[in-house]
């Protein structure tokens, strides 16, 4: 009788607390997201929906130059990687206040097999992504706004899906700033385009580990020409003001579990002291 119990509060807390378990996690640490993604701050790593949305980009914004070369930075909290999972990242460009994405990449995770790992990912030049400069159009202060997101599909490796969104402003010159950015390090850099905006059928892995640039937000109004650009010191409070097009739609997994693990710990509670009562 006294097994059976037991048993029966065993399957209860497996049932109860197994949607919770964070499983899989990653996100962007450039350019700059709405919500952190880094080894000291989770946050922005266990996002479990879809991230952009028809809100307009406002507050400060990362600035891409569309004529050089891009370098992608990658957090991988959790791998939740095996020997046959085919897990995929994919990154896409969706223009201010529409709803329709424009891939740019996409890629296993094929050796990005760590936990607690950091990848660079080069893209060429979005000028010769010739399918999404055909469809936007930049304003007369030469600037395109919208958001960059990432999809970790973890699925294959039994986890979830997981978003990072990024606020940024396409440009065909580079803003002075007062400010060099911060630098992170990586453990590998991954090319994936052929340098003529077309993507590799096969990825470079490097397997060098480096450090790149993490430019500053500026201020969404900043022109190209100014001098008097100042980026930030301070990239979090910024994200906290831009989160109005994630955070009010969207919930991550770690904020989520505090009310739904207290619910489930008082049912078990409960349910046992009925079961043991009788």
């Amino acid at each position: 009788m006294y097994l059976s119990k037991y048993l029966i509060l065993s399957l209860l807390s497996i049932m109860c607390f197994g949607r919770y378990v964070v499983n899989a996690n990653a996100g962007f640490m450039k350019p700059i997201p709405r919500v952190l993604c880094e080894e000291n701050n989770v946050k922005g790593c266990k996002i479990r929906n879809p991230c952009h949305n028809l809100a307009a980009v406002s507050g400060d914004v990362n600035p891409i130059d569309i004529n050089k070369i891009y370098e992608y930075a990658i957090y991988q909290l959790d791998a939740r990687a095996n020997e046959t999972s085919v897990n995929t990242y994919t990154i896409q460009f969706f223009k201010d206040q529409e709803n329709t994405g424009f891939q740019l990449l996409t890629f296993n995770q094929n050796d990005m097999q760590s936990n607690n790992s950091f990848y660079a990912v080069k893209m060429d030049p979005l000028k010769m992504n010739t399918k999404l400069m055909e469809n936007i159009e930049f304003n007369k202060e030469g600037f395109v706004f919208g958001t960059l997101e990432l999809t970790f599909d973890a699925r294959s490796g039994g986890g979830d899906v997981y978003y990072s969104c990024a606020n940024v402003r396409l440009q065909k010159r580079n803003a002075t700033t007062k400010s060099t950015g911060q630098k992170i390090k990586v453990e590998s850099t991954l090319t994936l385009t052929d340098g003529k905006g077309r993507q590799r059928g096969e990825i470079e892995s490097d397997g060098i580990a480096t450090e790149i640039i993490v430019p500053d937000l500026i201020n969404h109004e900043a022109t190209v020409s100014s001098e008097d650009i100042v980026a930030n010191d301070s990239t979090e409070g910024d994200i906290g003001q831009n989160n109005n097009n994630e955070n009010s739609n969207h919930k991550n997994s770690s904020s989520n579990l505090s009310i739904p693990s207290m619910f489930v710990a008082t049912l078990i509670s409960l349910i046992s002291f009925i079961i043991i009562r009788k």
